[in-house]
């Protein structure tokens, strides 16, 4: 008997209210058409660059669920399916030379496919329940992000919830702000907010070890 559970759900709680989140991992086949639409929504395609023929993104979606260095998922929030999210392993990213890098750091790429959801309050409920599943998934005590320096949603946000930005960086596609997310402030900024986070069940198949 199969007993494995292919998502983790969570519940994040405040005193007014309850949000319930999932993530299970990318199955390229089944998403082609999902990923198909958010990269050519016009809030994504200028950072992704992903905004391609479907044969083509097939192909891409593919070779990153295969991917040996890094893990997808797609995320729901009240059940719906509303943000694509990579970890990834920075000791094997070029990454690793950017910064002062510890062993376990964990990097984090994101989107919020739905424009309507890229509002201040949405947007922050939904990069908190991004990060805390990855915190509980891979037992990171670092997450490495690198967003657009031309983003002005997503670094604000981090910084809110107690990422730290610590340098402006120039990777061969883009200029970056090297944001580092340390498990300490984050649960701390949780607490200072009086939010809870609950899971109710976890995925046990495939196993994250991207920070072992």
């Amino acid at each position: 008997m199969n007993n494995s559970i292919s998502e983790t759900a969570l519940i994040m709680k405040n005193k007014e209210e309850e949000k319930h989140f999932s993530f299970r991992p990318l199955d390229a086949e089944r998403d082609v058409d999902l990923l198909y639409d958010w990269m050519h929504q016009k809030h994504i395609a200028p950072f992704w660059k992903l905004n391609l023929p479907k044969s083509e993104l097939a192909s891409w979606a593919k070779q990153s669920e295969e991917a040996e260095y890094k893990d997808c998922y797609i995320g729901t929030y009240e059940g719906e399916p509303v943000c694509y999210l990579i970890a990834y392993s920075i000791k094997q990213d070029p990454i690793k030379g950017y910064y002062n890098y510890y062993e376990g750091d964990l990097g984090m790429h994101l989107l919020i496919g739905p424009r309507p959801l890229l509002n201040k309050e949405d947007g922050l409920s939904l990069i908190r329940a991004m990060i805390f599943f990855l915190l509980d998934r891979y037992d990171a005590e670092r997450i490495i992000g690198e967003p657009d320096r031309r983003n002005r949603i997503v670094v604000p946000i981090l910084k809110e919830l107690g990422g730290e930005v610590v340098n402006r960086i120039q990777l061969p596609h883009k200029q970056a702000f090297l944001t580092i997310g340390e498990k300490e402030a984050i649960v701390e900024k949780l607490k200072k907010d009086q939010i809870q986070m609950e899971i109710l069940h976890r995925i046990t198949l495939p196993e994250g070890r991207l920070v072992e």
